[in-house]
């Protein structure tokens, strides 16, 4: 039997873990860290099967990691910088070991992958609500200034975080026949992740969210009657939580406010003009992790810190990576159909957010970034054709299989 067709029960069953205790991140080394250091470390001894299929984004990364290394030569404070290259380094080894995972056993790895997503995501966001109307005692823990924070450190993390999930459930709700009960509670899981998001009061991740359904709507072919009838009912679930919402001065007040612009933007900005002006001065890189250093403030701009941490060359690589992984994507979204379709497209639709939000904060160093990264390499080669639309008898032909 070929690899991509059998993933190993143990394996299944700690990926399946190792993602589902991905929300909780509130302390450092977090258990995710903890579980794929561990499947990192199965892979170096050759328990896990490393795939040879990534040749053209590793030599991007490494290209990518050794400007983060030479520009450490250039770093107000090398210690810091080296621990942020180490940090950068470990994610990268993670975006190997998932890749190959889902590079070799293919759906059933993407899957096993989505699935305690969910998990981990719906736990959070059911914390985060929780905290938010004061059920849970210590809720003070999960909040930060009036916004859901769950078992994160920021808000402007944790929104971006339970968005795949829900296009994910949105899809399984598109594609799933009968089974009504089960789809009612995909429906119910879609609206408590969206209230999630928005309570967590981060622009960044409303704009997130939007784009990231116009890109899954646009892409995604689903059934029209279908999708009308999940139109309608969004907007009467929204109804009695938007009234909720009206009849909260404290929210109403709290939302105008993080509509409107902010009186740190105008620092925000200013010191991204002043990076790429340092950008242009030192085209090798002023080290990693040196913004906070140079400029007393962060850059909030995964694009702005890189280019003026990294140097041309590592602003380049990484774009160069990230761009084949959306090709890569893409690609997939035109060869399959049905589920795993649906798939890719919420995957390439989860990343362009990303992109979006990337803008506005500095995701690097966020771990779904990496996650989302790696999936698009469950490369496929050619797809049978499909009747039907129960996504359990969808299945893909890859090239080896």
């Amino acid at each position: 039997m070929k690899l991509n067709e059998f993933l190993p029960g143990w394996l299944n069953s700690f990926l399946y873990f190792t993602l589902a205790c991905s929300s909780i991140v509130f302390v450092e080394p977090s258990p995710y860290d903890v579980l794929l250091m561990i499947l990192i470390a199965l892979m170096l001894k050759k328990m896990i099967p490393f795939s040879m299929e990534l040749p053209a984004p590793m030599l991007l990364l490494i290209i990518f990691i050794t400007c983060n290394l030479a520009s450490l030569y250039f770093a107000k404070d090398p210690v810091h910088g080296l621990n942020y290259s180490v940090i950068t380094f470990y994610l990268v080894l993670t975006w190997i070991c998932i890749g190959s995972v889902v590079s070799i056993y293919k759906e059933k790895a993407l899957e096993t992958i989505f699935n305690g997503y969910v998990i981990a995501a719906m736990a959070a966001a059911v914390i985060g609500l929780g905290s938010f109307f004061n059920l849970f005692p210590f809720s003070d823990l999960f909040m930060w200034s009036g916004r859901i924070k769950s078992m994160f450190k920021d808000p402007n993390v944790f929104g971006p975080f339970v968005i795949p999930a829900a296009l994910f459930l949105l899809l399984k709700i598109e594609m799933v026949n009968g089974r009504e009960k089960v789809k009612v509670w995909m429906f119910i899981s879609f609206i408590v992740l969206s209230l999630a998001v928005s309570l967590s009061f981060s622009r960044a991740a409303w704009g997130h969210l939007v784009v990231a359904l116009f890109i899954y709507f646009m892409f995604f072919k689903g059934n029209i009657n279908k999708r009308i009838g999940i139109i309608i009912l969004l907007i009467l679930s929204s109804l009695p939580i938007l009234y909720f919402v009206m009849a909260s001065t404290d929210l109403v007040d709290l939302f105008h406010e993080r509509l409107g612009y902010q009186e740190y933007d105008n620092t925000r900005f200013d010191k991204q003009k002043e990076s790429l002006e340092a950008a242009l001065i030192h085209p090798l890189g002023v080290g990693s992790g040196q913004s906070e250093m140079m400029f007393n403030h962060s850059t909030h701009s995964l694009y702005v810190r890189i280019l003026t941490e990294n140097g041309f060359l590592g602003f380049i690589s990484f774009i160069g990576f990230v761009g084949m992984s959306m090709l890569t994507c893409f690609r997939n979204i035109r060869k399959t159909e049905g589920v795993y379709q649906g798939y890719f497209v919420v995957i390439l639709a989860s990343i362009i957010g990303l992109l979006f939000n990337s803008f506005f904060i500095d995701t690097l160093h966020w771990r779904h970034f990496w996650l989302l990264l790696a999936l698009p390499w469950c490369t496929v080669d050619s797809i049978p054709k499909q009747e039907g639309g129960v996504y359990e008898s969808h299945t893909i032909h890859y090239k080896d299989g």
